[in-house]
């Protein structure tokens, strides 16, 4: 258990299914297509990547979430959660554009 937590919670945080990261990833890029959102709290973020918050502080203290830092707030761009739930072979930019692409087909 780590410190600061009454109970271990590990076992409570299951890991997201591919059809989850789909799901999340799809709300995120049409949230920011439509410009409905652009950043996220790091609660908001903790629900769309059912982590800890514990886990998003280490994921931006190394670098592996972008963060925008204003004053003592930090905000989440759209890109950097689309990106951490994407695969590390995945490329943001392509799989992207395939949503767009297999969204709005010309018939």
């Amino acid at each position: 258990m780590r410190r600061g937590e009454l109970f271990d919670l590990t076992e409570l945080r299951i890991p997201l299914t591919p059809d989850q990261k789909n799901s999340a990833l799809r709300r995120i890029i049409n949230a920011a297509r439509y410009g409905a959102q652009y950043t996220y709290t790091i609660k908001e973020a903790c629900g769309i990547l059912n982590i800890s918050r514990d886990k998003i502080g280490h994921l931006i203290h190394y670098y592996r979430l972008d963060a925008l830092a204003l004053g003592v707030i930090y905000r989440i761009p759209w890109y950097s959660l689309a990106e951490y739930l994407l695969d590390t072979d995945d490329d943001l930019e392509e799989v992207f554009d395939e949503y767009i692409r297999s969204r709005y087909r010309t018939v």
